[in-house]
C-alpha cells in the first residue's frame, strides 16, 4: 500500500501544480483536516470545504504557486513526509516566494484525511514518531 500512497502523492502535487483544488478535489476526504501554522498562509481546514477556501485565497494571492516534492519518506503505511520546495510569486506586487516546508500526509481508502505542515523534516519526523 506504501508505494501507491508515494505515488498518490506524487501525483497530487503535480495535480495541484496544474489545477489547483479543482483538480485533487476527488482526491480529499470530506472530513480532511489541515494544520498549517508554517508557510505562505498560516491556516487550518476542518474539512474538504474548508480546504477548497484556502485555495480560493491562496489563488486571490498568489498568481503563480508551485509545490515540489524534493524528498519522501514513509512513515507507516498511512503517513508520508514530503519536504516540498515552495516557489512563486504574488498578484500585483509580484513578491517572491522561495522556500522549503515540510507536509505530513495522512492518507487512508486513497484520499488524504490530513495535512500538517512543518518548518522542518526533523519536526515532522518528531511529530510522526519516526527516526529516519
Amino acid at each position: 500500500m506504501t508505494e501507491e500512497n508515494l505515488e498518490w502523492v506524487r501525483e497530487s502535487y503535480r495535480l495541484v501544480n496544474e489545477g489547483g483544488f479543482a483538480a485533487i478535489a476527488d482526491r480529499i476526504d470530506p472530513d480532511f483536516e489541515m494544520d498549517s501554522p508554517q508557510g505562505i498562509e498560516a491556516s487550518q481546514a476542518h474539512d474538504k470545504a474548508g480546504l477548497e477556501l484556502f485555495f480560493k485565497k491562496m489563488d486571490e494571492i498568489w498568481e503563480v504557486m508551485r509545490f515540489d516534492p524534493k524528498e519522501m519518506i514513509e512513515v507507516d503505511a498511512a503517513r508520508i513526509i514530503v519536504v516540498v520546495h515552495t516557489s512563486g510569486h504574488a498578484r500585483g506586487s509580484g513578491i517572491e516566494i522561495d522556500q522549503d516546508l515540510t507536509h505530513l500526509w495522512t492518507l487512508r481508502g486513497g484520499k488524504a484525511i490530513r495535512l500538517v505542515t512543518y518548518s522542518t523534516k526533523r519536526e515532522a519526523l518528531e511529530a510522526a514518531g519516526s527516526s529516519d
